[in-house]
């Protein structure tokens, strides 16, 4: 090494860059006890310091089975028997996986159905309905669309009356 190199090297400190293997038995076994805990991808990257890539490569290396990337989780209300996986039409609810009566929503469904057969345009009901803050289906306030997707519902049949209420048919 010439007298330039060595004075750079131990008289002026540069900053290096380090590198680390991740095949090493120790870390290797790490990973793998990890995964087989039933630690994600991502959670081992953080844990090992290690791009999940890498974390990958090391399990397919070491021929441990890797698990499905989305794992099906049900969600409590769709483990009832017969729940469908769309939401029931404004009014309506699933319970016990049938449809019923939503005990807040079908009210103000009957109010909106009155409404509209009393000939009121759909902008003022939805305006009366903002104006007494009653929320829309997706929570918003209503809009002449909101009401006309109700109304569409009863004239194709899909609403009909029963009684003194309405029923989905």
């Amino acid at each position: 090494m010439n007298q330039a190199c060595n004075y750079a090297i131990n008289e002026n400190p540069h900053d290096f860059i380090h590198l680390t293997f991740s095949n090493s038995p120790d870390l290797d076994a790490k990973i793998a006890d990890l995964y087989q805990k039933g630690n994600s991808f991502r959670e081992i990257a953080k844990l090992v310091d290690l791009s999940k890539t890498k974390v990958r490569d090391t399990l397919i290396r070491l021929q441990i089975p890797i698990r499905a990337a989305h794992q099906e989780t049900q969600r409590a209300t769709q483990v009832k028997v017969g729940k469908k996986n769309i939401k029931p039409p404004y009014g309506f609810a699933y319970f016990e996986g049938r449809v019923v009566k939503h005990p807040k929503e079908y009210p103000m469904l009957l109010q909106i159905i009155n409404l509209w057969k009393k000939g009121r345009p759909l902008n003022s009901i939805a305006t009366e309905l903002n104006g007494k803050r009653i929320p829309s289906p997706m929570g918003k306030s209503w809009s002449w669309n909101s009401i006309d997707n109700i109304i569409k519902r009863i004239k194709n049949g899909h609403l009909v009356q029963a009684g003194d209420g309405y029923e989905l048919r």
